[in-house]
């Protein structure tokens, strides 16, 4: 391929790389007077005939058309020819002098929260305007982002739209070509992962770009939580390393459940917006606190918050006639109320923070005789969904997914609904032994359900099943 001449003018020079997409090269145009460098992409569709390779062909010229639109931003390659030869595509784009963002975000190394800041709204800019004309990155990770070499700006690059078309086996015969999903592991959250994509996307990979730079941990290396699939990276920062509002920010931009992040690279960047202000306001009101109050007020503020502090120490809690055990929170009062019909065993209530707590956290803890036909976790799991769903009209599934309760096979889901007029969002887990059915339920206002969300889960990896 090196030194071959496509479309009568771009001269293979050397391959920048190939993966299972295609293949890059750098070329020259040798129409040009001074042979200018440009970047020749090839990609091979998978057809199996005529009438295939001609709707792959559509395709294809329908995919450069929005390259071509997206390529008006300076900061997104233009695209200067898209051509066919041999029943092989191809596409000729700008060529960008400069270094992978991979070059400022690599293991080990820290940005600060002003550089990730930064980092973060220059990305977020260029991903509007693609947003804007309704295309997904799909592939967006450092070394898909160049720091021009001339201006130090960010450059877009590597879109996976064109990946998704060469990516998949076209036959117009069968009406669902079967897809390769576009991405990289680390970067992809999950709906993304099940070929179902949305703008919502891209904010995912863009928030675990920024944790990345500030954790200095590659993408696949951060922790998620069993339970709810979220990333556990707070973590892994210093003590005052980051504000509670960007941290904040980047925890709804990589929530698991899609629903629950910024729809848009806008929404973020308005966000972002406020972390600033308040950054900036926080410093000045300091400034003024420590002037007119001095020292020793400030002290007594950090004492005074210590004073009001939760304990949430756990300690065991023995069920010995169900043989069953649980760590509980001190502070959490158990309400024992043992049914036999309903399968009610005990209720652990949270303390009222203040006078404006119109809600009391709590974890129920129910244990279900069963039928014959209901006797496996495969056999009741369908009808405790059912349950749930029919238990109020406006149910709303956010997660849902096998777990581990007791050190056996368990199946949890998370949902929001409304009772009594109040808006609440509830965890429940259950497992099956011996015929009996082990449910525990958390509930919470939604306000407040993340704030107490680390103690339960401690009390759920804590349930034990003695006899």
């Amino acid at each position: 391929m090196i030194g071959k001449i496509l479309d009568g003018r771009y001269q293979i020079i050397s391959k920048l790389g190939q993966g299972g997409f295609g293949t890059t090269f750098l070329a020259i145009d040798k129409k040009l007077p001074n042979n200018d460098q440009c970047v020749v992409k090839l990609f091979s569709p998978q057809v199996d005939d005529p009438d295939s390779l001609h709707e792959a062909r559509r395709l294809f010229n329908n995919e450069a058309i929005v390259l071509n639109t997206l390529g008006s931003h300076d900061q997104i390659p233009r695209l200067l020819a898209h051509f066919e030869e041999d029943e092989q595509f191809y596409l000729v784009e700008e060529f960008v002098s400069g270094e992978e963002l991979t070059h400022e975000i690599n293991p080990g190394k820290k940005l600060t929260e002003e550089e990730v800041i930064s980092l973060l709204k220059d990305i977020l800019k260029i991903l509007e305007f693609v947003h804007r004309h309704g295309v997904i990155h799909r592939d967006l990770k450092p070394s898909n982002l160049i720091r021009r070499k001339h201006d130090r700006q960010i450059v877009m690059i590597d879109f996976g739209s064109v990946k998704q078309l060469t990516s998949q086996t076209i036959n117009i015969h069968q009406p669902s070509p079967l897809t390769v999903i576009v991405g990289t592991h680390g970067y992809m959250p999950s709906e993304q992962t099940q070929g179902l994509p949305r703008l919502c996307s891209d904010v995912y990979a863009v928030g675990i770009i920024a944790i990345q730079a500030l954790t200095g941990l590659v993408a696949v290396s951060l922790p998620q939580d069993s339970f709810t699939g979220e990333i556990l990276w707070r973590e892994q920062l210093q003590s005052g390393q980051v504000s509670s509002r960007l941290a904040d920010v980047l925890d709804k931009m990589v929530k698991y459940d899609f629903r629950q992040r910024y729809q848009s690279a806008t929404e973020v960047l308005q966000a972002l917006e406020k972390v600033t202000d308040a950054s900036s306001s926080r410093k000045s009101s300091l400034g003024k606190i420590i002037i007119g109050l001095g020292i020793t007020a400030l002290i007594g503020i950090v004492t005074l918050g210590t004073l009001f502090k939760k304990d949430d120490t756990l300690e065991p809690y023995n069920i010995d006639n169900y043989g069953i055990s649980i760590q509980r929170p001190k502070t959490w009062q158990p309400e024992e109320r043992p049914d036999r019909i309903t399968g009610n065993v005990v209720r652990f209530i949270s303390p009222l923070v203040n006078n404006t707590d119109k809600y009391q956290e709590n974890v129920n803890l129910v244990v279900q005789d069963l039928s014959e036909n209901r006797s496996t976790l495969e056999q009741f799991t369908p009808f405790r969904l059912d349950v749930i769903k029919q238990s109020s009209p406006n149910i709303k599934i956010i997660q849902e997914g096998q777990q581990k309760l007791a050190n056996i096979d368990a199946y949890q889901v998370t949902y929001t609904l409304q009772e009594d007029s109040m808006s609440l969002e509830r965890l429940q887990i259950w497992t099956v032994k011996d015929r009996k059915a082990y449910i525990l339920t958390y509930t919470a206002e939604p306000n407040q359900y993340s704030a107490s969300l680390p103690t339960v889960k401690q009390m759920i990896n804590s349930f034990q099943i003695i006899k």
